[in-house]
């Protein structure tokens, strides 16, 4: 009797996962709930239809869409902060892990350096060689959201080269040419930083992240209710065509979502950046 109670209690679980990160049969996901849909077939987006879907409860059932309100009545589901330290063993345990015959290790988005590591206790002690990016810096989150959400929201953040992350910054991304690359010496010949039309410095990284970057960054504006300027807007918005989603971002979110339980839109459906005038 006690087996055949943890395998019902299995099964349960099996579900109660299904239910909050499932598809329906018309190809939509039920956690952005029916009005969402039923707005995205007709007009444009008001970033308030997304603020609700993010932040606030979501009721589920088997093959509906989620009922999204402020009340929690019976049992229900939202954003899930794991805690940046517990993001960060994720990532290295799970999340962007790869082995190869020399071993285990994590590839930086910035500069496609490979970091060797034997263990999860080894983690702590490789901030001088590889860095959790914050792809939204942490001098321009919203003081009106809890600050650890934030930090720890794994749909924007990346591992890198320590030393490109630093000089990165918190700068904002634009083109920058080839000739105007001032990344220096340490070593990432995929990434460039420089001055860009007389302004501030601005990061370009490789263009296998650049669509990844723009996803991350259009997710975390709407949640977190934040602006995107318009010069980095317009080229976010190119660089999400130039570099679409593939397999391995997909498999990323998908984890991600599993933790969080709060998925991005761009990533389950690309087409509906040109839906949003404004981020």
């Amino acid at each position: 009797m006690k087996g055949l109670t943890l395998i019902l209690l299995a099964m349960l679980a099996t579900t109660v996962f299904a239910q909050e990160n499932q598809r329906l049969p018309n190809g939509h996901w039920a956690y952005y709930g029916e009005e969402f849909y039923r707005v995205a077939s007709t007009k444009t987006f008001d970033r308030s239809v997304f603020l609700k879907i993010f932040n606030e409860n979501h009721h589920s059932s088997p093959g509906k869409y989620d009922v999204i309100t402020s009340e929690c009545k019976g049992r229900c589901y939202r954003h899930f902060s794991v805690g940046y330290s517990k993001a960060r063993l994720i990532m290295f345990g799970e999340l962007d892990v790869q082995r190869d015959n020399s071993g285990t290790y994590v590839l930086d988005v910035y500069c496609g350096k490979k970091f060797y590591y034997n263990n999860l206790n080894e983690v702590s002690q490789m901030h001088a060689q590889v860095n959790i990016e914050h792809t939204w810096p942490q001098s321009r989150f919203n003081g009106n959201f809890p600050r650890e959400m934030q930090k720890s929201d794994m749909h924007h953040l990346y591992l890198t080269d320590s030393q490109a992350n630093a000089v990165r910054g918190n700068s904002p991304f634009g083109v920058v040419e080839a000739g105007k690359n001032e990344m220096g010496g340490e070593g990432c010949r995929f990434s460039r930083f420089g001055i860009v039309d007389g302004q501030d410095g601005a990061y370009t990284p490789p263009p296998s992240h650049r669509g990844n970057v723009a996803r991350a960054l259009f997710y975390f504006a709407l949640h977190y209710n934040l602006g995107i300027s318009s010069s980095e807007e317009r080229v976010l918005r190119q660089w999400h065509k130039q570099d679409p989603v593939d397999p391995a971002e997909t498999r990323r979110h998908e984890m991600i979502a599993k933790y969080q339980k709060v998925r991005n839109p761009f990533v389950d459906h690309p087409e509906l950046v040109d839906k949003v005038l404004d981020f």
